[in-house]
Protein backbone atom coordinates (compact mmCIF):
# COMPACT_ATOMS: atom_id res chain seq x y z
CA UNK A 1 0.00 0.00 0.00
CA UNK A 2 1.29 3.88 -0.85
CA UNK A 3 1.66 6.06 1.68
CA UNK A 4 0.87 9.93 1.12
CA UNK A 5 3.45 10.98 3.58
CA UNK A 6 4.95 12.76 0.53
CA UNK A 7 2.18 14.90 0.62
CA UNK A 8 3.81 17.38 2.56
CA UNK A 9 6.44 17.61 0.08
CA UNK A 10 3.79 18.51 -2.47
CA UNK A 11 2.10 20.95 -0.86
CA UNK A 12 5.21 22.80 0.12
CA UNK A 13 6.17 23.33 -3.43
CA UNK A 14 2.47 24.16 -4.61
CA UNK A 15 1.88 26.38 -1.21
CA UNK A 16 2.99 29.50 -2.36
CA UNK A 17 -0.10 30.23 -4.53
CA UNK A 18 -2.79 31.58 -3.72
CA UNK A 19 -5.79 29.80 -2.13
CA UNK A 20 -9.39 29.60 -2.78
CA UNK A 21 -11.08 30.91 0.76
CA UNK A 22 -13.26 28.39 1.06
CA UNK A 23 -12.22 26.01 4.00
CA UNK A 24 -11.09 22.97 3.72
CA UNK A 25 -14.01 20.85 4.75
CA UNK A 26 -16.30 22.97 3.10
CA UNK A 27 -14.51 23.01 -0.44
CA UNK A 28 -14.69 19.23 -0.41
CA UNK A 29 -18.12 18.99 0.80
CA UNK A 30 -19.77 21.12 -2.36
CA UNK A 31 -17.31 20.50 -4.96
CA UNK A 32 -15.30 17.40 -4.75
CA UNK A 33 -17.56 13.67 -5.29
CA UNK A 34 -16.76 11.04 -4.14
CA UNK A 35 -14.94 8.76 -6.00
CA UNK A 36 -16.58 5.34 -7.19
CA UNK A 37 -16.43 1.81 -5.77
CA UNK A 38 -17.22 -1.30 -7.57
CA UNK A 39 -19.37 -4.16 -6.67
CA UNK A 40 -18.51 -7.49 -8.27
CA UNK A 41 -21.44 -9.87 -7.32
CA UNK A 42 -20.48 -13.57 -8.72
CA UNK A 43 -21.93 -16.94 -8.56
CA UNK A 44 -22.49 -20.45 -10.56
CA UNK A 45 -25.62 -19.96 -12.03
CA UNK A 46 -29.15 -17.63 -10.88
CA UNK A 47 -29.30 -15.68 -7.77
CA UNK A 48 -31.78 -16.40 -5.32
CA UNK A 49 -35.04 -14.15 -5.92
CA UNK A 50 -34.59 -12.04 -2.98
CA UNK A 51 -31.52 -11.15 -3.66
CA UNK A 52 -32.24 -10.36 -7.01
CA UNK A 53 -35.06 -8.51 -6.63
CA UNK A 54 -32.61 -6.04 -3.99
CA UNK A 55 -29.48 -6.09 -6.60
CA UNK A 56 -32.23 -4.97 -9.50
CA UNK A 57 -33.76 -1.88 -6.70
CA UNK A 58 -29.78 -1.04 -6.46
CA UNK A 59 -29.34 -1.05 -10.15
CA UNK A 60 -31.73 1.72 -10.33
CA UNK A 61 -31.03 3.46 -8.25
CA UNK A 62 -27.31 3.47 -9.27
CA UNK A 63 -28.95 4.72 -12.92
CA UNK A 64 -30.65 7.68 -11.60
CA UNK A 65 -29.28 11.39 -11.63
CA UNK A 66 -27.60 12.26 -9.36
CA UNK A 67 -26.45 9.24 -8.34
CA UNK A 68 -27.30 8.28 -4.32
CA UNK A 69 -24.37 6.44 -3.64
CA UNK A 70 -20.95 6.24 -4.96
CA UNK A 71 -20.91 2.50 -6.04
CA UNK A 72 -20.96 0.47 -9.82
CA UNK A 73 -22.66 -2.73 -9.79
CA UNK A 74 -21.45 -5.65 -12.06
CA UNK A 75 -23.00 -9.14 -11.34
CA UNK A 76 -20.96 -11.86 -12.86
CA UNK A 77 -22.50 -15.78 -13.38
CA UNK A 78 -19.07 -17.35 -13.48
CA UNK A 79 -20.49 -20.62 -15.61
CA UNK A 80 -20.60 -18.16 -18.37
CA UNK A 81 -16.49 -17.13 -18.32
CA UNK A 82 -13.54 -18.33 -19.83
CA UNK A 83 -10.74 -19.27 -17.65
CA UNK A 84 -9.18 -16.12 -19.72
CA UNK A 85 -12.01 -13.75 -18.53
CA UNK A 86 -12.44 -14.90 -14.98
CA UNK A 87 -8.76 -14.53 -14.27
CA UNK A 88 -9.06 -10.61 -16.10
CA UNK A 89 -11.35 -9.30 -14.10
CA UNK A 90 -9.73 -8.31 -10.60
CA UNK A 91 -11.25 -9.47 -7.27
CA UNK A 92 -12.91 -12.91 -8.83
CA UNK A 93 -9.64 -14.78 -7.64
CA UNK A 94 -11.74 -14.44 -4.23
CA UNK A 95 -15.08 -15.87 -5.42
CA UNK A 96 -16.38 -18.48 -3.58
CA UNK A 97 -18.63 -21.58 -5.07
CA UNK A 98 -21.48 -19.94 -3.40
CA UNK A 99 -22.59 -16.14 -4.19
CA UNK A 100 -20.61 -14.03 -3.14
CA UNK A 101 -19.54 -10.49 -2.61
CA UNK A 102 -16.32 -8.26 -3.72
CA UNK A 103 -15.90 -4.61 -2.84
CA UNK A 104 -13.38 -2.95 -4.60
CA UNK A 105 -11.88 0.35 -3.73
CA UNK A 106 -11.94 3.34 -6.03
CA UNK A 107 -8.71 3.15 -8.35
CA UNK A 108 -7.28 6.41 -6.08
CA UNK A 109 -6.76 3.86 -3.36
CA UNK A 110 -4.18 2.49 -5.59
CA UNK A 111 -3.85 -0.74 -3.96
CA UNK A 112 -5.15 -4.16 -5.58
CA UNK A 113 -6.75 -5.80 -2.61
CA UNK A 114 -10.78 -5.81 -2.36
CA UNK A 115 -11.72 -3.71 0.47
CA UNK A 116 -14.10 -6.16 2.04
CA UNK A 117 -15.32 -9.66 -0.05
CA UNK A 118 -18.12 -12.20 2.05
CA UNK A 119 -20.75 -14.09 1.04
CA UNK A 120 -24.00 -12.55 -1.22
CA UNK A 121 -27.12 -12.42 0.90
CA UNK A 122 -29.61 -9.60 0.95
CA UNK A 123 -28.19 -9.01 4.26
CA UNK A 124 -24.79 -8.52 3.79
CA UNK A 125 -25.78 -6.19 0.86
CA UNK A 126 -27.76 -3.67 3.04
CA UNK A 127 -24.57 -3.79 5.61
CA UNK A 128 -22.42 -2.95 2.61
CA UNK A 129 -24.62 -0.02 1.25
CA UNK A 130 -25.43 1.83 4.91
CA UNK A 131 -24.80 1.82 8.26
CA UNK A 132 -26.06 3.99 10.55
CA UNK A 133 -22.94 5.54 11.58
CA UNK A 134 -22.72 6.40 7.83
CA UNK A 135 -26.28 8.29 8.41
CA UNK A 136 -25.21 9.94 11.23
CA UNK A 137 -22.06 11.20 9.73
CA UNK A 138 -23.90 12.51 6.33
CA UNK A 139 -26.30 13.97 8.83
CA UNK A 140 -24.14 15.70 10.88
CA UNK A 141 -21.89 16.80 7.52
CA UNK A 142 -24.84 18.49 5.35
CA UNK A 143 -25.96 20.24 8.57
CA UNK A 144 -22.76 22.29 8.68
CA UNK A 145 -20.31 20.55 10.13
CA UNK A 146 -16.95 20.86 9.88
CA UNK A 147 -16.29 17.27 10.29
CA UNK A 148 -17.08 14.37 12.49
CA UNK A 149 -14.47 12.44 14.44
CA UNK A 150 -15.38 8.98 14.73
CA UNK A 151 -14.03 6.82 17.83
CA UNK A 152 -13.71 3.23 17.15
CA UNK A 153 -13.82 1.62 20.52
CA UNK A 154 -10.72 -0.99 21.68
CA UNK A 155 -13.41 -2.73 24.47
CA UNK A 156 -11.02 -1.31 26.96
CA UNK A 157 -13.20 0.86 28.96
CA UNK A 158 -10.09 3.01 30.19
CA UNK A 159 -8.41 3.08 27.19
CA UNK A 160 -11.42 4.12 25.25
CA UNK A 161 -12.71 6.92 27.79
CA UNK A 162 -8.53 8.25 28.02
CA UNK A 163 -9.03 8.65 24.31
CA UNK A 164 -12.23 10.19 24.44
CA UNK A 165 -11.23 13.06 26.88
CA UNK A 166 -7.97 13.52 24.44
CA UNK A 167 -9.90 13.86 21.64
CA UNK A 168 -12.67 16.15 23.38
CA UNK A 169 -9.66 18.44 24.61
CA UNK A 170 -8.69 19.13 21.19
CA UNK A 171 -11.79 19.75 19.54
CA UNK A 172 -12.47 22.14 22.02
CA UNK A 173 -9.36 24.28 21.69
CA UNK A 174 -10.04 24.05 17.74
CA UNK A 175 -13.40 25.27 18.01
CA UNK A 176 -12.52 28.46 20.24
CA UNK A 177 -9.43 29.71 18.25
CA UNK A 178 -9.86 28.18 14.73
CA UNK A 179 -11.67 30.73 12.52
CA UNK A 180 -13.27 30.72 8.88
CA UNK A 181 -10.44 32.71 6.68
CA UNK A 182 -11.20 35.56 5.28
CA UNK A 183 -12.44 36.31 1.71
CA UNK A 184 -15.13 33.55 2.31
CA UNK A 185 -18.50 34.82 0.46
CA UNK A 186 -21.97 33.53 1.84
CA UNK A 187 -24.46 33.80 -1.03
CA UNK A 188 -26.56 35.95 0.38
CA UNK A 189 -23.43 38.55 0.83
CA UNK A 190 -24.08 39.05 -2.43
CA UNK A 191 -26.99 41.82 -2.39
CA UNK A 192 -24.51 43.97 0.00
CA UNK A 193 -21.73 45.98 -1.36
CA UNK A 194 -18.34 44.45 -1.91
CA UNK A 195 -15.24 44.61 -3.86
CA UNK A 196 -12.96 41.70 -6.05
CA UNK A 197 -14.80 39.39 -4.81
CA UNK A 198 -13.39 35.78 -6.37
CA UNK A 199 -16.43 33.49 -7.66
CA UNK A 200 -14.19 30.69 -6.21
CA UNK A 201 -14.61 32.11 -2.90
CA UNK A 202 -18.69 32.45 -2.32
CA UNK A 203 -20.49 29.14 -1.41
CA UNK A 204 -22.31 26.91 -3.85
CA UNK A 205 -25.03 25.82 -0.95
CA UNK A 206 -26.81 27.70 1.38
CA UNK A 207 -26.02 25.17 4.59
CA UNK A 208 -24.07 26.83 7.86
CA UNK A 209 -20.36 27.71 7.41
CA UNK A 210 -19.23 27.22 10.90
CA UNK A 211 -16.28 25.67 12.69
CA UNK A 212 -18.01 22.74 14.76
CA UNK A 213 -17.29 19.36 15.09
CA UNK A 214 -18.80 16.55 16.58
CA UNK A 215 -17.74 13.08 17.60
CA UNK A 216 -19.06 9.38 16.67
CA UNK A 217 -18.65 6.18 18.39
CA UNK A 218 -18.03 2.94 16.50
CA UNK A 219 -18.07 -0.41 18.41
CA UNK A 220 -15.48 -3.15 16.98
CA UNK A 221 -17.71 -6.11 17.71
CA UNK A 222 -21.14 -3.98 16.13
CA UNK A 223 -22.23 -6.26 13.57
CA UNK A 224 -24.26 -2.98 11.78
CA UNK A 225 -20.83 -1.73 11.05
CA UNK A 226 -18.96 -4.93 10.28
CA UNK A 227 -18.43 -3.90 6.97
CA UNK A 228 -17.90 -0.53 6.77
CA UNK A 229 -14.87 -0.72 9.33
CA UNK A 230 -12.23 -2.53 7.21
CA UNK A 231 -13.31 0.21 4.68
CA UNK A 232 -13.04 3.07 6.82
CA UNK A 233 -9.26 2.04 8.18
CA UNK A 234 -6.71 -0.83 7.63
CA UNK A 235 -7.27 -4.15 8.72
CA UNK A 236 -4.40 -4.15 10.56
CA UNK A 237 -5.40 -1.06 12.62
CA UNK A 238 -8.40 -2.71 13.58
CA UNK A 239 -6.39 -5.73 14.67
CA UNK A 240 -4.27 -3.87 16.81
CA UNK A 241 -6.76 -3.58 19.68
CA UNK A 242 -6.09 -0.15 19.97
CA UNK A 243 -8.78 2.86 20.34
CA UNK A 244 -8.98 4.90 16.88
CA UNK A 245 -9.82 7.97 15.87
CA UNK A 246 -10.77 8.79 12.17
CA UNK A 247 -12.08 12.34 11.03
CA UNK A 248 -14.39 12.51 8.48
CA UNK A 249 -15.52 15.43 6.41
CA UNK A 250 -16.72 16.12 2.71
CA UNK A 251 -18.71 13.81 1.24
CA UNK A 252 -17.23 10.95 3.58
CA UNK A 253 -13.95 11.46 3.02
CA UNK A 254 -11.21 10.92 6.00
CA UNK A 255 -6.86 11.34 6.32
CA UNK A 256 -7.02 8.07 8.03
CA UNK A 257 -7.02 6.82 11.10
CA UNK A 258 -4.65 7.69 14.33
CA UNK A 259 -3.84 5.27 16.71
CA UNK A 260 -4.26 5.55 20.41
CA UNK A 261 -0.64 5.76 20.94
CA UNK A 262 -0.37 8.89 18.49
CA UNK A 263 -3.02 10.65 19.80
CA UNK A 264 -2.41 13.70 21.49
CA UNK A 265 -4.47 17.07 21.96
CA UNK A 266 -2.36 18.97 20.24
CA UNK A 267 -2.03 16.58 16.81
CA UNK A 268 -6.01 16.61 16.96
CA UNK A 269 -6.00 20.51 16.66
CA UNK A 270 -2.98 20.43 13.66
CA UNK A 271 -5.64 18.36 11.85
CA UNK A 272 -8.39 20.73 12.59
CA UNK A 273 -6.50 23.75 11.63
CA UNK A 274 -5.55 21.70 8.07
CA UNK A 275 -9.53 20.99 7.58
CA UNK A 276 -10.78 24.58 8.74
CA UNK A 277 -7.90 26.57 6.42
CA UNK A 278 -7.75 28.22 2.97
CA UNK A 279 -8.56 25.44 0.62
CA UNK A 280 -4.82 25.55 -1.02
CA UNK A 281 -4.82 23.28 -3.49
CA UNK A 282 -8.47 22.74 -5.19
CA UNK A 283 -8.40 19.19 -6.79
CA UNK A 284 -8.63 16.31 -4.75
CA UNK A 285 -5.08 14.87 -5.46
CA UNK A 286 -3.45 18.00 -3.37
CA UNK A 287 -5.01 17.39 -0.53
CA UNK A 288 -4.64 13.98 2.17
CA UNK A 289 -7.53 12.02 2.34
CA UNK A 290 -9.18 8.95 0.27
CA UNK A 291 -13.03 8.46 0.11
CA UNK A 292 -15.64 6.29 2.06
CA UNK A 293 -18.79 4.55 0.53
CA UNK A 294 -21.76 6.09 1.34
CA UNK A 295 -25.46 6.09 0.52
CA UNK A 296 -26.11 9.82 0.51
CA UNK A 297 -27.37 12.24 -2.55
CA UNK A 298 -25.01 14.86 -1.50
CA UNK A 299 -26.02 17.28 -4.70
CA UNK A 300 -29.51 16.94 -3.51
CA UNK A 301 -29.26 17.58 0.42
CA UNK A 302 -26.74 20.16 -0.53
CA UNK A 303 -28.78 22.11 -3.44
CA UNK A 304 -25.66 22.98 -4.78
CA UNK A 305 -25.98 26.04 -7.38
CA UNK A 306 -22.05 26.18 -9.31
CA UNK A 307 -21.07 29.90 -9.35
CA UNK A 308 -20.05 31.07 -12.49
CA UNK A 309 -20.33 35.08 -14.05
CA UNK A 310 -23.64 34.11 -15.91
CA UNK A 311 -25.45 33.09 -12.42
CA UNK A 312 -28.49 34.91 -11.90
CA UNK A 313 -27.14 35.49 -8.27
CA UNK A 314 -24.22 37.29 -9.99
CA UNK A 315 -26.03 39.22 -12.46
CA UNK A 316 -28.61 40.35 -9.66
CA UNK A 317 -25.54 41.68 -7.70
CA UNK A 318 -23.82 43.21 -10.62
CA UNK A 319 -24.64 46.94 -9.43
CA UNK A 320 -23.18 46.62 -6.18
CA UNK A 321 -20.63 43.70 -6.18
CA UNK A 322 -17.14 44.15 -7.77
CA UNK A 323 -16.15 40.95 -9.22
CA UNK A 324 -12.34 40.19 -10.38
CA UNK A 325 -11.65 38.70 -14.03
CA UNK A 326 -11.15 35.02 -13.59
CA UNK A 327 -7.95 35.19 -15.18
CA UNK A 328 -6.10 38.52 -13.71
CA UNK A 329 -3.07 37.50 -11.28
CA UNK A 330 -3.09 41.01 -10.59
CA UNK A 331 -6.93 41.40 -9.55
CA UNK A 332 -6.53 38.48 -7.47
CA UNK A 333 -3.14 39.54 -5.18
CA UNK A 334 -5.12 42.83 -4.55
CA UNK A 335 -8.12 41.21 -3.05
CA UNK A 336 -9.08 42.59 0.69
CA UNK A 337 -8.10 39.66 3.39
CA UNK A 338 -5.99 37.29 0.86
CA UNK A 339 -2.91 36.96 2.47
CA UNK A 340 -0.20 34.64 0.65
CA UNK A 341 -0.26 30.97 2.47
CA UNK A 342 2.60 29.98 4.55
CA UNK A 343 3.73 27.08 2.72
CA UNK A 344 5.66 25.54 5.79
CA UNK A 345 2.16 25.85 7.60
CA UNK A 346 0.40 24.03 5.02
CA UNK A 347 3.35 21.39 5.17
CA UNK A 348 3.35 20.87 8.68
CA UNK A 349 -0.65 20.62 8.65
CA UNK A 350 -0.12 17.89 6.10
CA UNK A 351 2.46 15.98 7.84
CA UNK A 352 0.37 15.86 10.93
CA UNK A 353 -2.24 14.13 8.89
CA UNK A 354 -0.20 12.30 7.05
CA UNK A 355 3.12 11.48 7.86
CA UNK A 356 3.07 11.84 12.25
CA UNK A 357 -0.37 11.38 12.77
CA UNK A 358 -2.57 9.95 10.28
CA UNK A 359 -1.67 6.78 8.48
CA UNK A 360 -3.57 7.06 4.97
CA UNK A 361 -3.34 3.28 4.63
CA UNK A 362 -2.03 3.10 0.83
CA UNK A 363 -5.37 5.17 0.08
CA UNK A 364 -4.17 8.09 -1.66
CA UNK A 365 -6.86 10.70 -3.09
CA UNK A 366 -7.45 11.23 -6.78
CA UNK A 367 -8.44 14.27 -8.82
CA UNK A 368 -11.66 15.73 -9.33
Amino acid sequence: MKSIAALGITLLLTGGAFACQVPVFRYALERWPADTFRLLVSSHGPLDEELTSRLDYLRGLLESDPRPINLELEVIDLATLTEAERISIPGLELADEKPTMILLPPKSWQTGEPAWSGPATPENLARLLDSPARQRCAGHLVKGESAVWIVVESGDREKDSQVKALLAAGLARASSLLEIPEGVVRREDLNRELSNIDLDDVLRSDIPLKISFVTETISRDDPAEAIFLPTLVEPEALRSGEPLIVPVFGRGRTPGALPASQITAERIFGACEYLCGACSCQVKEGNPGYDLLFKTSWDNLLNNTVITADSEIVQQALDIVSFSPPDDPAAESSQPGRLPILPAAIALAAVVLAGAGFRALGRSPSDS
